[in-house]
């Protein structure tokens, strides 16, 4: 994804994402939406995506 992590993304790009990730996910069941998380919280101080304007709770739910 594209994006800032002040600007909030856009509804396609919650969209895409959450096929891509059931795609991915469907081909690799041990990924669980709680296996899934951002590159801040692997290398936190280093990387900040995909920011405070990324709805976690929005694109968990779509995954649902």
């Amino acid at each position: 994804m594209e994006g800032a992590d002040n600007i909030a993304y856009t509804d396609r790009q919650y969209e895409v994402l959450a096929s891509v990730t059931a795609a991915i996910c469907a081909e690799y069941p041990r990924i669980t939406t709680e296996r899934i998380v951002g590159h801040s919280h692997i290398a936190p101080g280093r990387k900040t995506d995909p920011g405070e304007a990324f709805d976690w709770d929005r694109y968990k739910q779509m995954l649902d």
